[in-house]
């Protein structure tokens, strides 16, 4: 009987990872504890991006690493997702597009419901970028509040706005993820090769 549950399992775990492989990207399982979390993270955040405080789905409004870690605890398997490339065209402005973000945003929350659907009611997906769900995030007003988002239901961290060391998880599994560069262009800058993008599922 147990053996039959474990195989059901795994076969609604093969078909969240094909809805994956369907959509354009790459998944695998991982074990929860094998996701790495640190505080030199959100540090990146601070002041490497001009995104912070931006938007809901960025520091200060998502969980800390300390607090990554203690949800860490409750599970004990995830799907790692990564998309290569972008699907839209980009501006040395900005470096990824916003269908590319709108997409893996989309796919992360159709994935996430399928998962609750098939039993797994404990998901949670990390998805990539900052949100792109709103033209005008609410995050940007004075005195704003994380209850002020309009889409919340939807709206979900990426990976390092919730202190999760990506490469580190990545490497942990034999995914190894180059630093990016850019060439400096009139206007803002490019990227010399294909932009990564890598979100995670965990599952219960």
């Amino acid at each position: 009987m147990k053996s039959d549950k474990k195989l059901d399992k795994m076969d609604k775990i093969s078909e969240l990872v094909r809805f994956v492989v369907e959509k354009g990207g790459e998944a695998t399982l991982i074990p929860a504890k094998d996701i790495v979390t640190a505080e030199w993270v959100r540090q990146k955040c601070l002041f490497g991006c001009n995104g912070f405080g931006r938007r809901f789905s960025c520091p200060p409004y998502t969980p800390t690493p300390a607090e990554t870690r203690k949800v860490l605890k409750e599970y004990k398997t995830a799907i790692l997702i990564k998309f290569i490339g972008d699907i839209g065209e980009t501006t040395p402005e900005r470096l990824v597009s916003r269908e590319m973000t709108a997409y893996v945003q989309n796919v992360m929350y159709e994935l996430e419901q399928k998962a609750f659907s098939a039993g797994f009611y404990k998901t949670f997906g990390y998805t990539g970028h900052q949100c792109g769900l709103c033209a005008h995030c609410k995050a940007k007003d004075d005195d704003a509040e994380i209850t002020d988002c309009v889409n919340r239901r939807k709206m979900r961290p990426s990976m390092e706005a919730a202190g999760i060391d990506v490469y580190a998880t990545c490497a942990s599994i034999g995914w190894d993820l180059d630093v990016l560069s850019c060439t400096n262009v009139p206007g803002g800058c490019v990227l010399d090769s294909p932009m990564t993008t890598v979100m995670l599922l965990l599952i219960e």
